[in-house]
């Protein structure tokens, strides 16, 4: 079967849930404090495509910050942020990898982009637009998240929301048909042949994340994550369509030096 999306996806899948969570780390050491951490884990990914199946795979994780310079997963950029009595504003830009999901993946293309950031008391607000620079599909998306850090000790849950527009070239990118891509099916014997589908519309896709970590020690920590995104109707109504929403979990471990 094809399945003609990313792994890396806007909507937050799991690998990227637990990328913005934050490196593993010592109890009581500031979040942005230099750092190498790698790690590996499995994630699961359930498709919105017909008769897709759920597909499991290993990753690994990569999560570098050294003074601006930082790499998350899939994401290198710099980071400039300043703390302003209770609140921290910044601003990451960033250059990130755009991996299309499950057999197929071997086609990677890359993003530019630039993020805002407000962390408060109360949790980060964040505003975001990348667009795709290897003249691919040439499409944009803007992303806005807010999420919650908990913690409890050695356990912190972070719970949240996004919200992702899509321009029509990214959409249809993501989740379109092409010929050549029907081809590739038939070509390959598959046993499923997706239809044709053209998306002449842009997305505005819904979706929330849950990631939770566990230090185990100064070094190691378990994380699991969980992340489901309502579908826009200019992508439900797809031929090639037949769930309105897309999920993934991941779980692993890491170790920070």
């Amino acid at each position: 079967m094809y399945y003609p999306k990313r792994l890396i996806t806007a909507t937050m899948c799991a690998y990227c849930a637990f990328a913005l969570s934050g490196p593993a780390k010592a109890e009581g050491k500031a979040e942005n404090d230099d750092h190498i951490s790698v790690g590996v884990g499995a994630v699961m990914v359930e498709d919105p495509f017909i008769d897709s199946d759920t597909q499991a795979y290993p990753f690994p994780y990569l999560s570098v910050r050294q003074d601006a310079f930082y790499i998350e997963g899939e994401e290198i950029g710099l980071t400039f942020d300043k703390k302003l009595g209770d609140i921290k504003p910044s601003i990451e830009l960033f250059g990130a990898a755009r991996i299309r999901d499950g057999r197929d993946r071997e086609k990677v293309t890359a993003d530019a982009g630039a993020r805002l950031s407000l962390e408060t008391d109360f949790g980060t607000l964040s505003a975001e637009y990348r667009r795709d620079i290897t003249d691919t599909f040439n499409g944009g998306e803007a992303i806005a998240r807010y999420s919650l850090p908990i913690s409890m000790g050695r356990l912190t849950v972070t719970p949240a929301l996004q919200a992702t527009w899509m321009d029509r070239k990214t959409t249809n990118y993501l989740y379109g048909i092409t010929a050549a891509q029907q081809e590739k099916m038939i070509d390959e014997g598959r046993d499923v042949i997706l239809p044709l589908s053209q998306i002449d519309d842009d997305a505005l896709n819904l979706g929330g994340d849950l990631t939770i970590t566990f230090a185990l020690n100064d070094h190691l920590t378990a994380f699991s994550a969980l992340s489901g995104t309502y579908l826009d109707k200019s992508i439900r109504n797809s031929a090639a369509i037949d769930q309105d929403w897309e999920a993934n979990a991941a779980f692993g471990l890491t170790y920070t030096f």
